[in-house]
């Protein structure tokens, strides 16, 4: 192993970014996979025999501008889809549409889910606020805030209050305080509580989980894309 200054375990592509960053900077640098193929999320993969799936290859989502111009992605020619994802629930439950535009996601949610989903995902976005920033969801090589230093990001009681809840509450005790009606919203709670576990292996339930909320729902603040969470790069 001395024959290399760095070792990245997984060729995702977080770890092929890693590793070329690394091999740029000078470094001999090993990148190790144990999957047959590369590229993780990034990937297209045969399913089946004959079948090729697109992981999430063309999907971008919200980034830091900086690290958008280091690795050129804001060169590349994109499409603004004015659904980012659909939500299919039970026989005879309303889907949950996700426009990008902001005024037609909220009509949707209040014609089709009533008014007290509005306030809910509204109320959300609004959460979501304080935890980012304390997080540090869109920082660039700065080194992680401690609890303190958290806390501090906290613009109000309010923000101070939600960032407690990120670091020690569950995702479900964000999800149905402002969405309480486990029959009228459970596509929308459903869509929400995907958000939260997807790729962490742990339940919305598990203290912490939180954190993957807010992690999900930030978005730069200087997006001018409203409640656009994901834009896909034409292929």
């Amino acid at each position: 192993m001395t024959d290399y200054d760095a070792i990245v375990v997984g060729a995702g592509h977080n770890g092929l970014t890693a590793a070329a960053v690394l091999q740029r900077a000078g470094l001999r640098t090993l990148c190790l996979e144990a999957n047959t193929y590369a590229g993780g999320m990034a990937a297209t993969v045969e399913l089946i025999d004959g079948f090729r799936y697109e992981i999430a290859g063309s999907v971008q989502f919200p980034t830091a501008s900086q690290i958008t111009k280091e690795l050129g992605l804001d060169t590349l020619p994109t499409v603004d889809p004015a659904v980012m994802s659909t939500n299919i629930g039970e026989s005879g439950e309303e889907p949950m549409i996700f426009y990008r535009d902001p005024m037609q996601l909220m009509t949707h949610l209040d014609e089709r889910h009533g008014l007290e989903a509005v306030t809910g995902m509204a109320e959300l976005i609004g959460w979501s606020h304080g935890p980012a920033k304390a997080l540090g969801r869109f920082d660039v090589r700065q080194p992680p805030k401690t609890l303190d230093e958290m806390y501090a990001c906290a613009a109000n009681e309010a923000e101070r209050r939600a960032i407690h809840e990120m670091l020690f509450g569950s995702a479900m005790d964000v999800i149905d305080r402002l969405l309480p009606d486990k029959d009228k919203h459970a596509v929308m709670c459903g869509m929400l509580a995907f958000l939260a576990v997807n790729s962490t292996y742990r339940g919305p339930y598990t203290p912490g989980s939180a954190t993957c909320l807010a992690f999900a729902l930030a978005i730069p603040q200087d997006n001018t894309g409203g409640t656009a969470m994901m834009t896909k790069l034409d292929e």
